[in-house]
């Protein structure tokens, strides 16, 4: 399968699953959304560059600091105004989920830590739970986007990210 295949499938199984029943917007008035910092973005998974070809008006892709693998670098989407839905990114479409390489290999999906800055379902004691067809469809996706060693490569070295801020976030609460 080409890396187009893989996105529009997973894009596919994602288009119409939200990690609510409900707008979770209306939670955080769109917060992952709609940052005041002109450079956040969302990183691409490697590859999927390709389904912004044209890159539309609302969207500015450039390469991060952030790389995987032998030293490829990450691209990072950055909208400059409201996305298309259908067209937003795999991680967006996830948030504030994350794929996850254990130390034992084994792949699993968690909220992402670094979401909980910004999302209220992120958060331990949320009010809300995320929605299970959501969860299964985004382990379902990551199953076999996984196969792809480069996406692979990258979702370890996300990993390994995770767990240097977490870490880092740790030194601030021991004593």
């Amino acid at each position: 399968m080409t890396k187009r295949e893989l996105y529009q499938k997973a894009y596919r199984l994602l288009d119409e699953l939200t990690p609510i029943k409900t707008d979770c917007g209306e939670l955080c008035n769109k917060a992952c959304c709609d940052s005041n910092d002109v450079d956040a973005g969302m990183y691409l998974f490697p590859g999927e560059e390709v389904m912004y070809r044209p890159v539309p008006p609302w969207l500015k892709i450039e390469k991060s600091d952030f790389t995987y693998g032998r030293n490829k670098p990450v691209n990072i989407a950055i909208c400059t105004e409201p996305c298309e839905r259908s067209l937003r990114p795999l991680a967006c479409r996830i948030f504030p989920l994350t794929p996850y390489i254990e130390d034992n290999g084994n792949m699993i999906i968690k909220i992402d830590p670094r979401s909980a800055v910004l999302c209220p379902l992120a958060r331990k004691n949320a009010d809300y739970k995320l929605d299970e067809e959501f969860i299964d469809t985004v382990v379902r996706v990551f199953r076999f986007l996984a196969r792809d060693k480069d996406i692979r490569a990258y979702i370890l070295s996300l990993s390994q990210l995770i767990d240097e801020e977490e870490e880092y976030l740790r030194s601030f609460f021991q004593k």
